[in-house]
């Protein structure tokens, strides 16, 4: 193992201690960066606001949606709501002893993923007009963790944890593909609902559908916002991961991955 990943390894596991936080929360949505963080929150927000009779979001930006699915250091915005927060958190190593987890007071969690391929390839589009990096280099990534906020090295250290984590505690964690959200996504709001026990108006679920849709939430557009969050990808992903590309990729994850999430990760996601 080279020593700049060990070290962000040990920080990593040992060294954040956020998951306290998460106490106070009646559930924690953590995902995977670029796997439609945005979206699965503002239908959950939409689908919250139309339930319990506040007012809906007014963009889709993470900002907007915060008074519904928060920070964990957010202060609650509308009291009639359950108390949600979302997270890219990897964590600590006390989160893998039952102990552990019932002393801290950890709530259920949902755990939102995509398939790595779609990630890095959405990430280098959405950020590289800042990186200005080549796919190749991009791909090979950073041991260290010092230079991009998501590459294979950041999503090995994701990965693996929650693979552990769900290895002692899959009961308290609804592991959801967005690949699956994207086939029904009537089913996984759903299952979210019911995982972190909140009782969702079937008409709310309707309502947060069809706000959901690319066409809509292109009107809710925060000017204040980052930009390039509704980006479209260009280059097919068989085009990216092809020759020397996908034998990067494939070699990394040989050489980090030690748990798949339900994927197949040595070839492109299905559909």
């Amino acid at each position: 193992m080279e020593p700049a990943y060990a070290k962000r390894l040990r920080k990593d596991n040992w060294g954040n201690f956020s998951l306290l936080r998460h106490r106070k929360f009646d559930g924690v949505l953590v995902t995977s960066k670029n796997s439609g963080t945005h979206w699965v929150k503002y239908m959950f927000a939409v689908a919250l606001a139309d339930t319990f009779g506040v007012e809906r979001p007014k963009y889709f930006s993470e900002n907007a949606v915060r008074p519904y699915i928060g920070w964990p250091k957010d202060k609650p915005t509308f009291p009639e709501l359950p108390r949600l927060a979302f997270s890219h958190t990897i964590p600590h190593r006390l989160a893998d002893w039952g102990w552990a987890r019932l002393l801290a007071g950890l709530p259920p969690y949902v755990l939102f993923v995509r398939h790595p391929m779609s990630i890095l390839a959405s990430h280098h589009a959405k950020w590289n007009h800042e990186l200005d990096v080549d796919w190749l280099d991009y791909l090979r990534g950073d041991p260290s963790g010092a230079i991009y906020r998501c590459d294979l090295y950041w999503l090995a250290r994701f990965w693996n944890r929650w693979g552990e984590v769900m290895e002692s505690a899959g009961d308290r964690i609804y592991r959801v593909h967005y690949e699956d959200t994207r086939a029904n996504p009537r089913a996984i709001i759903g299952g979210m609902a019911a995982h972190w026990k909140i009782a969702l108006k079937p008409e709310a679920i309707d309502a947060a559908l069809k706000a959901g849709t690319k066409e809509a939430m292109a009107k809710k557009v925060d000017p204040e916002a980052e930009a390039n969050v509704l980006q479209f990808r260009k280059t097919p992903l068989e085009e990216q991961f092809s020759g020397e590309a996908l034998e990067i990729y494939r070699a990394r994850v040989k050489e980090l991955f030690r748990f798949d999430l339900g994927y197949d990760l040595r070839n492109l996601p299905k559909g």
